[in-house]
C-alpha cells in the first residue's frame, strides 16, 4: 500500500515545479552590456509588508535589502562592509560604537540620510504599539530588553535606549553586552533605518505602496502588487556607480508547474527544480545546487498538541524518503534542529553538531509507544501550509506518514496565502504547522533564542524557565565562549528531547536553473537571502 502511494506521490509530482530562489557569484566581470541590464525573478508569496520595522518573513527582508540600507550590508563573502556607515569606531572594552555616516548617503528625494533616521527607526521597533516582531534582535543595546519586558521599570521608555545622535552624521551605540556579531545586526531590516517626517506625512499608507516609500539602497521600487513588482535603481544612491543592473522584474508565481516553463522560455533567469525534473536537468549548463543553513520542520502549538504526541510525530516520519523522493536537491534528513556546517566551537573548532548529532531520529516502534502511552487517540488536527503547489505535495507526504504511523490520528490539511498564514501564526491560532527558518547573523543565538518565553518568533506557547535562563547567560555572558556554546548545544536536546517543541524534518538544499549571464548574485547563508547590489548581466543574446 505504501509503495502505491509513493508512485502516485511521483507521478503527481511530475506536473509541479518546486520554487527556490538561490544565486550564485559568477567569475570576475570582463564585459558588461550597456543595455539590457535587466534581471526577470521569480518569487513564491506576495510581499506582506515593506515597513522594515514590522516585517517578519524571507520575501520581504529580501526585498528590502534591495531598497534600502542599514549602517552595514553583508557583501559578497558574507561579511559586513559599509553601508550608510562609512566606518565605526569601537570603546577600548567595546561596549561604546561609533558609527560615522557617509556624507553622500541620501533618501531617494535627495535629502540626507542621519543618524536620526536610525533612532526614530529603532525606537519605533522597540516601541509596545508597533513592537518588532524581531525587537529581540536589538537586546544588545543598552535598555533594549528592559524596554520591551512587561513589569520591568524602563517598560515602553524608548528614550532610555543606548542611541545618541553626536550630529546628523554620528550615531553613538551604548551595548549591554559588546556581543561580536552587533556590526553584523545592522545589515539586517529590522536596524535600518526610516525618515520620521516622511513617515508621520504618509500615515497608514506608509510602506503599503511603492510611491508611499523613501528609499536609500542601490534600487528603488518602482510598483509593487500582489502580482509582482519592480525595482529600478537608484540615482541617489551613494555607491551607484557599482550598481550595473537597471531594472529587476519579480513575478509571483504560485502554481510552481509555470517555472521551468518561463525559464524555457526566458522569461525567468532562475527556476527552482523539483525532485523528478533533477533528473532531467542535472546535465544542463545552467544547473546549480547549493546548501544552506536553513531548517525546515513541523512546529506545535503546544497547548494544543499534547507532549507524548509530539513526540510520537516527531519519530514517525521517514525524512530519509521525505528529502529523497520528494525535493532531490541536495536537502539533508534532519534529526537536530540547529544546522550542520554553520558555526564551529570558538575553542575546539569542532562544529555545533559535533557534540550531540541525531537528537530525534525516525523510528515507528518508538513513535507508537509513545502515541500509546498518550492512550492511542482519536484525534483530528489541522496541518497548516502556504499555498505553494510544492507545499501541499510535502502536507500529504506528512499526512500519510504520520495517519499511517499513529493509528487514529487525522490530519486535515489547511491550505492558506502566504499572508494569511503569517496572521495565523501570529495568533498562534494553528495546531500543527510546516515552517522553516534561515539564520539572521552567524552565532547560536540566531536559531536558540527563538523559543524563550514570548520571543518574538516563538508563536508556539511554548515556556520554559530553564530553557529561558541558558539563553539568558548565553546573551549577557561572554567571558567564556566554550562554556556559552556548550550550555546552547544543551539548549537543543531541551527543545527536542525533553520538551519537543518541534519535530525537524530536513537541512534545506537548493536546486535550481540560473542563465549563464547571470552574474555576481549573491545568495547569503544567513540575514537577507540575496544582495543584487553587485549582480550584473554578461553576454546575453538580445
Amino acid at each position: 500500500m505504501k509503495g502505491k502511494w509513493f508512485l502516485l506521490l511521483i507521478l503527481s509530482l511530475i506536473f509541479s515545479i518546486m520554487f527556490s530562489a538561490c544565486g550564485f557569484k559568477g567569475n570576475e566581470r570582463t564585459r558588461t552590456s550597456s543595455t539590457g541590464q535587466i534581471l526577470n525573478l521569480l518569487e513564491a508569496a506576495e510581499l506582506p509588508t515593506m515597513d522594515t520595522t514590522q516585517a517578519d518573513d524571507s520575501a520581504s527582508f529580501s526585498a528590502m535589502n534591495q531598497v534600502f540600507e542599514g549602517l552595514f550590508r553583508l557583501g559578497p563573502d558574507n561579511t559586513p562592509v559599509p553601508g550608510v556607515a562609512k566606518e565605526v569606531i569601537k570603546s577600548k572594552q567595546g561596549h561604546v560604537l561609533t558609527f560615522i555616516l557617509n556624507e553622500d548617503a541620501n533618501w531617494s528625494d535627495g535629502s540626507k540620510v542621519t543618524a536620526h533616521d536610525f533612532i526614530y527607526a529603532w525606537k519605533k521597533a522597540l516601541t509596545p504599539e508597533t513592537l518588532s516582531p524581531y525587537a529581540y534582535l536589538m537586546k544588545p543595546i543598552k535598555n533594549a530588553e528592559a524596554i520591551m519586558s512587561k513589569g520591568d521599570p524602563l517598560f515602553g521608555r524608548i528614550d532610555e535606549l543606548g542611541v545618541k545622535a553626536l550630529d546628523n552624521k554620528t550615531l553613538e551605540v551604548t551595548l549591554e553586552i559588546p556581543v561580536p556579531y552587533f556590526i553584523s545586526l545592522t545589515s539586517f531590516p529590522t536596524f535600518f533605518p526610516q525618515k520620521q517626517e516622511y513617515v508621520k506625512e504618509k500615515g497608514s499608507d506608509y510602506a503599503l505602496y511603492a510611491d508611499k516609500m523613501l528609499y536609500n539602497g542601490p534600487f528603488l521600487m518602482s510598483n509593487w502588487s500582489t502580482s509582482g513588482w519592480t525595482f529600478k535603481k537608484n540615482p541617489e544612491y551613494w555607491d551607484r556607480d557599482i550598481v550595473k543592473l537597471d531594472q529587476i522584474n519579480y513575478r509571483v508565481i504560485k502554481d510552481s508547474s509555470a517555472e521551468t516553463n518561463l525559464f524555457e522560455t526566458g522569461q525567468a533567469d532562475r527556476a527552482g527544480l523539483s525532485a523528478e525534473l533533477v533528473e532531467l536537468y542535472k546535465d544542463h549548463p545552467d544547473f546549480l545546487t547549493y546548501s544552506e543553513p536553513t531548517m525546515w520542520y513541523l512546529k506545535f502549538n503546544v497547548d494544543r498538541i499534547p507532549i507524548k504526541q509530539r513526540k510520537a510525530i516527531q519519530r514517525a516520519i521517514n525524512k530519509e524518503a521525505f528529502v529523497t523522493n520528494l525535493l532531490n536537491n541536495g536537502s539533508l534528513p534532519a534529526d537536530y534542529f540547529f544546522p550542520s556546517g554553520f558555526v564551529k566551537n570558538p575553542t575546539t573548532g569542532e562544529d555545533f553538531r559535533k557534540k550531540y548529532g541525531n537528537i530525534v531520529s525516525y523510528n515507528v516502534e518508538e513513535a507508537q509507544h509513545y502515541w500509546q502511552e498518550a492512550g492511542s487517540p482519536t484525534v483530528t488536527w489541522d496541518l497548516l501550509i502556504n499555498d505553494r503547489d510544492e507545499m501541499k505535495m510535502i502536507a500529504e507526504y506528512i499526512k500519510n506518514q504520520l495517519e499511517t504511523t499513529l493509528p487514529g490520528l487525522t490530519i486535515n490539511i489547511n491550505v492558506q496565502p502566504f499572508k494569511q498564514r503569517l496572521a495565523l501564526d501570529d495568533a498562534i491560532d494553528y495546531d500543527i504547522q510546516f515552517w522553516g527558518w534561515g539564520p539572521d547573523y552567524q552565532d547560536p543565538l540566531t536559531f536558540m533564542d527563538l523559543w524563550v518565553t514570548n520571543g518574538g518568533n516563538n508563536k508556539t506557547n511554548y515556556a520554559s524557565p530553564v530553557y529561558d535562563n541558558i539563553i539568558r547567560e548565553a546573551v549577557n555572558n561572554l567571558d567564556d565562549l566554550n562554556a556559552r556554546f556548550e550550555s546552547l548545544q544543551d539548549a537543543e536536546v531541551i527543545l527536542l528531547k525533553e520538551d519537543a517543541v518541534i519535530a525537524p524534518l530536513y537541512q534545506r538544499g537548493r536546486a535550481v536553473l540560473q542563465k549563464h549571464y547571470v552574474k555576481d548574485l549573491i545568495v547569503h547563508p544567513f540575514g537577507p537571502d540575496y544582495s543584487f547590489k553587485w549582480a550584473y548581466i554578461e553576454n546575453k543574446d538580445f
